[in-house]
């Protein structure tokens, strides 16, 4: 599985390279949209016909765990933010900020680069993209160790790309924990970033 993520990945920026410019962009960006609303579709059906499942799901120990698991992320990920400062020679308050997408890039990028500074917009936009591609890789090598943590380093992504290929590698218990962990990331990084740009 990662081998071949790792090959589609390789072979997409070589298609790119030799064979597409940016003006066809939009056509790429509609049929990208497609392909992802279809793979979520086929996991949103999964979950929903499991009955077993969401009635394992919605128990008080398992309910506490779904919303624990994102807390964990946002403290990763801001302390992650935190100590590449001292990487990057970025400001403290810059690489939270850049942290603060948790992964979603399309809208981090825009509303830093909008509200704040365009370069770091564009840190944010590379920093939150490569957080999303190198979990292709980390995902199915973290399942292995820990189920439930093999999401983390998708951040907000798990919702949608990333979660046919959690369902894939740690089974459908998990990919519902997964989703979860999604959505209440997305929900919450245009509050934080709100708070750090106000």
């Amino acid at each position: 599985m990662v081998y071949s993520l790792f090959v589609a990945i390789i072979g997409g920026i070589g298609l790119g390279y030799l064979c597409f410019d940016v003006s066809d962009k939009p056509t790429l960006d509609t049929v990208l949209m497609t392909a992802l609303n279809f793979m979520v579709l086929v996991a949103g059906i999964e979950i929903g016909g499991n009955r077993k499942l969401l009635a394992k799901i919605c128990t008080p120990k398992n309910m506490v765990l779904a919303f624990a698991l994102p807390l964990g992320t946002v403290i990763g990920s801001f302390a992650g933010g935190y100590l590449s400062s001292f990487l990057t020679g970025l400001s403290a308050y810059d690489s939270i900020l850049v942290a603060s997408g948790l992964g979603w890039y399309s809208l981090s990028s825009v509303v830093i680069s909008t509200m704040h500074s365009t370069e770091l917009g564009a840190i944010a936009f590379l920093g939150n993209m490569l957080r999303e591609v190198s979990s292709f890789i980390l995902i199915p090598i973290l399942a292995r160790w820990h189920r439930l943590m093999c999401f983390a380093p998708g951040g907000a992504a798990t919702m949608d790309s990333l979660l046919p290929l959690v369902i894939n590698s740690a089974g459908m218990h998990t990919g519902m924990f997964s989703f979860i962990n999604g959505l209440v990331l997305s929900l919450l990084v245009p509050v934080f970033l709100s708070l750090l740009l106000s």
